[in-house]
């Protein structure tokens, strides 16, 4: 069986082609001024995206050449420099239940009776106008 020799990849090249593409996504939602946006927050969300992406080279690197993202060099572990996220906090709670009340379900009140000493009847209603029978 041969041995296939497989050029690798100059990942700074390919690094810094990416990083060109992936700045389109920066500023993809225009800035018109909607109270409901938070627009700082939009960035932070891109920005992070960029740096993983570049973490993401830096791990497929096989050289070094890359460096490793500023954002990826901070610690953000027990020291308590990041500030705390309610959403997290209320996530990681455990819920809480409510009981509700159980509705009332009466039985259903069939109006046919099984007689078994006369037999089974089976009832249906029958269209004369649709029945081929009755049309002969």
């Amino acid at each position: 069986m041969k041995t296939i020799i497989a050029p690798e990849v100059d990942m700074l090249i390919v690094s810094r082609s990416s990083r060109n593409s992936r700045k389109s996504i920066m500023n993809f939602a225009p800035k018109i001024g909607l109270t409901m946006v938070n627009y700082a927050k939009l960035d932070d969300i891109d920005n992070f995206y960029l740096d993983c992406q570049e973490f993401r080279d830096y791990y497929r690197d096989p050289y070094n050449k890359i460096s490793r993202p500023e954002a990826f060099k901070k610690h953000y572990g027990k020291c308590g420099r990041r500030e705390i996220d309610k959403n997290t906090v209320s996530l990681s709670l455990p819920p809480t239940w409510v009981r509700e009340k159980q509705p009332v379900v009466y039985p259903l009140k069939y109006g046919r009776k099984l007689r078994l000493d006369e037999g089974i009847i089976l009832g249906g209603q029958y269209d004369r106008t649709s029945c081929i029978k009755y049309k002969r």
